[in-house]
C-alpha cells in the first residue's frame, strides 16, 4: 500500500501532499506522517507547501475514532494539538492549497497557515464539530476566535455552517480561489514569492503574530 502523504523537498521549497486514496482522514497514523513530514521540511528551512489530492483536502479526523472515543481517540487528538503547534511555529513561509473539501481539523489547519487557497466550486468547508454531536474544544475555539472575524464565529462555530467555496473565501478560510487546474500552480507561485522574503524577518515576524494563539493554546495543554 503506497505512503498516505509525500514530501518533497527542492530549492528551498517543501510539498507535501496528502492522498490516502479516500478523504485524508486525520488519524493518528496519518497525523503522525504528517508531523514527521512538517519537521524534515522545518529542518531544511524550507518554505512550506501543503495541499490533498483532487477534490479532497481532509475529511478531518477520523470519524469512526471519534464515534469511539477512548484512548485511541485521546491519542489521535493529542497528536493533533502537537499538529496545531508544528503549524504555529513553523519557521518559514506556510502555504495550504485547499484540492477540495476541508471539514473540521482540517479547516482548522487552514486557519493556521499564512496564505490559503481553495478550489473553485462546490466543495464543503466547515467546522462541523456541532453538527456531529461535539462540543467545540477550547483549543479549537482560540483558534476559531484568533483567525475568524468576529461576525462569522456564530456561523462557523456554533451553527456549523457548511460553506461551498465562494462562501468559505468570505467567511475568512481562504485567501484566494483558483480553478483546479490552475490551484497548484498558483500555490507554488505564492509559496516562492513568500519564500523570497527575508527570512530571519519573516520568521521573527511570524513567531510574533503567532505568539498570542500560541501561549493561550500552550496554557489549555498545561
Amino acid at each position: 500500500m503506497s505512503a498516505p502523504l509525500q514530501l518533497t523537498i527542492a530549492d528551498g521549497i517543501a510539498e507535501i501532499r496528502l492522498d490516502d486514496g479516500k478523504v485524508n482522514a486525520l488519524s493518528e497514523s496519518m497525523l503522525e506522517q504528517l508531523l514527521a513530514a512538517i519537521a524534515k521540511a522545518a529542518e531544511a528551512d524550507a518554505a512550506l507547501l501543503i495541499s490533498g489530492r483532487s477534490g479532497v483536502f481532509s475529511g478531518g479526523y477520523d470519524r469512526k475514532l471519534i464515534d469511539a472515543g477512548g484512548p485511541a481517540c485521546d491519542a489521535m487528538r493529542a497528536a493533533g494539538d502537537r499538529l496545531t503547534l508544528a503549524l504555529l511555529d513553523y519557521p518559514a513561509p506556510l502555504v495550504i492549497a485547499a484540492t477540495g473539501h476541508a471539514m473540521a481539523k482540517a479547516a482548522f489547519m487552514l486557519l493556521l497557515a499564512d496564505y490559503r487557497l481553495g478550489t473553485e466550486g462546490d466543495y464543503r468547508v466547515s467546522l462541523n464539530e456541532v453538527a456531529i454531536g461535539m462540543t467545540m474544544p477550547d483549543g479549537a475555539m482560540l483558534q476559531a476566535r484568533a483567525r475568524l472575524s468576529p461576525q462569522w464565529l456564530n456561523r462557523c462555530v456554533l451553527q456549523a455552517e457548511v460553506f461551498a467555496s465562494a462562501g468559505a473565501l468570505e467567511a475568512g478560510f481562504f485567501d484566494e480561489l483558483q480553478p483546479a487546474e490552475q490551484l497548484l500552480e498558483r500555490a507554488r507561485a505564492k509559496t516562492r514569492q513568500l519564500a523570497g522574503l527575508d527570512r530571519r524577518a519573516y520568521r521573527e515576524t511570524r513567531a510574533l503574530l503567532n505568539a498570542p494563539l500560541r501561549e493561550a493554546f500552550v496554557g489549555l495543554q498545561g
